[in-house]
């Protein structure tokens, strides 16, 4: 561990026995930061089916909320093409950019002209009208015109006589279209086998799919300068990899958000997989872990200082986002160790959470976890959800400030008129609170809407482990689905998704095999020896 320092554990001890609810940080006024903000929702979508194939419908991924497309008139992205570009706020730079994606979408520069406007559609909202050889396209900012351009892109197909690209073509278009909630997540894992490609594909496709923000929590793959031994040295991503996709979620209307574990998951890998970082190599941070070596031992001040420099490596490499997502779930083994044992462990974990909270509170950043520690497990109003709180736990979320956001996650398929208890108790305890899915459609689907009519914060789709089962493909589709558009929820068609994928692919572009589509081998060497 690099610029190791002697602590005073009895000191740091009898600190942590006396916080508490009174912890010295609840004195720091975080500075306001509205991200989070709502956005309106104007009512169920309403496409007219009646006018509109639905072969051309389901293109869509997620749906536009209102739809018209004619297909007796055919509108051509050629040289002939203007696209006239409606836009509440300044932007001296729309009208390159706007020509920039035209080009990266469908080969062609059209005219590109920019008027201000004040009636055009609020916040990432926006409108495609498109006949003839004229395309108009109004927002409030570039946001949104780059929504309206990733709608025409998935709608548009090429023509060609001769094999070779002529151009291409949609119907006679009108198109209204507005997210259903503002914040709308996707939460990565960056594993030793990831490839920073892949982490690209799935920057672009959730941008494609109108998410506007990604979690990556990198297990044991960021490359810390400061404490190098706590990453697998030759799996992790590099300094390089991290800049640049960083600034491509700025330039693709994504926030990219860190994450480290600063609670339970400490090994920086999966459960089942018996590895560790650093202690398989390194065993003499033995005593920063409890004895299992799931958790961090909160007794050790030698942990404290040691989070504090990765978790703070992490904000700048990221560029001191709006959010930071410290984990916090599935701390099994939790005051265990001699130390925490016969400590005041409510008192070490509040001023645990607290800390970290005040300390990205002056980087202006807003903290995330989890939720499943904060409540208990044998409490019967949680019975059949997601709590693994222990009594040692007891009460800690009352000693919390409000401004932590609660990240909700419930994998479990809905009951008939589910209410999923867990979220509105977050809420109604004045927490902004996000519902986090997985894989299961019926799940993502019912946590969507539930979003909506309970008033809660966002959406923020979990995949973990899923890119290695095939699962990618239906938590995009209906992840996207449920995120930005409102019920009743159209059906959607799976190839149209691997042709979106296509696209981004020629984007990056790719180069290898195992690089292309949802998973890098059709016949999978583990299922099918």
């Amino acid at each position: 561990m690099s610029n190791k320092k002697i602590f005073s554990r009895r000191t740091f001890l009898s600190s942590m026995a006396v916080a508490g609810a009174g912890t010295a940080f609840s004195a720091v006024k975080l500075p306001k930061i509205n991200i989070l903000g709502k956005t309106e929702v104007s009512g169920y979508r309403n496409i007219i089916e009646e006018d509109t194939d639905p072969i051309l419908l389901k293109r869509f991924i997620p749906r536009p909320k209102n739809v018209k497309l004619n297909d007796d008139r055919e509108v051509i992205f050629d040289d002939k093409l203007s696209v006239e570009i409606e836009l509440r706020n300044a932007d001296n730079g729309v009208k390159k950019k706007t020509s920039d994606l035209f080009k990266q979408y469908f080969n062609i520069i059209p005219t590109v002209s920019v008027i201000q406007k004040l009636d055009v559609p609020a916040g990432e909202a926006y409108k495609i009208k498109a006949s003839g050889t004229f395309v108009t396209l109004s927002a409030s900012n570039f946001i949104g015109i780059r929504y309206a351009c990733n709608t025409l892109r998935q709608l548009a197909e090429v023509h060609s006589k001769t094999g070779d690209f002529a151009y291409y073509s949609i119907p006679e278009t009108e198109i209204e279209d507005s997210p259903a909630m503002a914040f709308r997540g996707l939460h990565l894992c960056w594993f030793p086998e990831t490839e920073a490609v892949q982490i690209e594909q799935y920057i672009r496709w959730a941008s494609y799919y109108k998410f506007n923000h990604i979690i990556i929590e990198f297990w044991a793959t960021f490359p810390f300068s400061s404490h190098p031994e706590f990453n697998w040295q030759e799996y992790s991503a590099t300094p390089a990899d991290i800049r640049r996709l960083v600034k491509l979620g700025k330039e693709l209307g994504v926030t990219l958000i860190p994450q480290l574990n600063i609670f339970g998951h400490a090994s920086g890998s999966r459960g089942g997989s018996g590895k560790h970082a650093p202690l398989d190599f390194y065993p003499e941070f033995e005593s920063l872990f409890e004895p299992n070596g799931w958790v961090w031992c909160l007794s050790n001040p030698a942990t404290r200082k040691l989070l504090t420099d990765i978790v703070l490596e992490t904000l700048e490499a990221f560029d001191y986002p709006p959010f930071y997502h410290i984990g916090g779930d599935e701390a099994d083994g939790a005051a265990e160790c001699r130390l925490c044992r016969h400590a005041d462990y409510k008192a070490l974990l509040i001023d645990h959470l607290t800390y970290f909270r005040k300390l990205l509170a002056e980087k202006n950043c807003r903290m995330m976890m989890w939720h499943d520690m904060l409540i208990q497990a044998n409490d019967p109003r949680w019975k059949g959800y997601v709590a693994n709180g222990t009594p040692r736990m007891n009460d800690v979320l009352e000693a919390l400030p409000k401004d932590i956001i609660i990240c909700d996650w419930q994998y479990g398929a809905p009951k008939e008129n589910e209410t999923w208890p867990t979220m509105p108790y977050f809420k109604n305890k004045g927490f902004q609170v996000l519902a986090c899915p997985w894989h299961n459609i019926d799940n993502i689907k019912s946590l969507g809407e539930f979003v909506g009519k309970n008033s809660l914060d966002g959406l923020l789709c979990t995949t973990w482990h899923s890119p290695s089962y095939n699962q990618m493909l239906r938590i995009m589709m209906y992840g996207a689905l449920a995120a930005w558009s409102t019920p009743p929820y159209a059906s959607l068609d799976g190839t149209m998704s691997m042709r979106h994928l296509r696209q981004i692919g020629w984007d990056i572009p790719i180069k290898k095999y195992q690089n292309t589509g949802i998973h890098e081998w059709q016949v999978r060497p583990d299922v099918y020896p």
